[in-house]
């Protein structure tokens, strides 16, 4: 566990150089750990909807690139777990995802996973300028870009959905 932690917390509300620049993409170590809390449950939901999207996928080679992404998603998952309590002490709560009705074909899910994967780069790159260590700056940079690839394999699958 970090004792940073404390020092950010304390001072989570003090005026910070995102302000005094205008960019939101500096942000300090405790609200890359509210953002990692917060990816833990959107990777969460990530892994439900690709399940969805894998019985969606018309072919074989289209269920395994989804599935793939759906395991990095799952060990996504684990590492942000980790990072959390590496950080804070607490282990976060493992909570049921209640399941949408999912009314959209193929190729729209299709365009939500890209989008969403892209939204996740941003997410993530903001965090890891907030790290702290090596470990954690290597660690969230792995999941920064298996992201990115995941966002090209959309992008194929999109172009070859009919």
């Amino acid at each position: 566990m970090y004792s940073e932690y404390n020092m950010y917390n304390q001072f989570a509300n003090a005026i910070d150089i995102r302000n005094s620049i205008g960019n939101n993409e500096i942000i300090t170590l405790y609200q890359a750990i509210e953002l990692i809390k917060k990816s833990v449950a959107d990777e969460q939901e990530d892994e439900i909807f690709y399940n969805d999207l894998i019985l969606q996928a018309p072919t074989d080679k289209a269920k395994k690139i989804i599935q793939n992404i759906k395991e990095d998603e799952i060990k996504h998952n684990q590492i942000l777990r980790n990072l959390y309590y590496q950080f804070t002490g607490q282990q976060l709560p493992i909570t049921p995802i209640p399941r949408k009705i999912n009314s959209q074909n193929y190729k729209e899910n299709l365009e939500k996973a890209l989008f969403g994967e892209l939204n996740a780069v941003v997410r993530y790159r903001k965090i890891l300028g907030a790290m702290p260590s090596g470990n954690s700056y290597t660690l969230l940079m792995s999941i920064l870009t298996d992201e990115l690839r995941h966002a090209n394999k959309y992008n194929f699958l999109i172009a070859t959905a009919k």
